[in-house]
């Protein structure tokens, strides 16, 4: 019996290292691929800044206002929910109704 047994640990043992080095395959494999289009992201990003540079275009400057809440900005403006983007605007920056106004305007239009 306990040859029986040490066979059968033995393939069982076999099996999870084959499944753990699969495993860790699998994830080396995702990891590249994410650093690869991380580093396509970028690129294109640099090629559009030219273009955009090069045609003239121009939006309305983020004036210091964190990333997150111009994000949501944005969104808002996407889904024409103008008076919340306004609102966001103006507690980010302290600017009056009229400038974020203004401002939110500008930005949409440089979509």
């Amino acid at each position: 019996m306990d040859g029986r047994y040490g066979s059968v640990m033995l393939i069982v043992e076999f099996t999870l290292v084959a499944i753990f080095v699969v495993l860790l395959l699998l994830l080396i494999t995702v990891a590249g691929n994410l650093s690869s289009t991380g580093r396509t992201v970028e690129r294109v990003e640099r090629k559009l800044d030219r273009v955009i540079a090069h045609l003239g275009i121009e939006g309305a400057a983020a004036d210091g206002i964190p990333p997150d809440v111009l994000a949501e900005i944005d969104r808002c403006i996407w889904s024409d929910r103008r008076a919340e983007a306004i609102k966001l605007y103006r507690d980010a920056t302290g600017h009056d109704a009229v400038a974020a106004k203004e401002w939110i305007n500008r930005r949409a239009a440089s979509y």
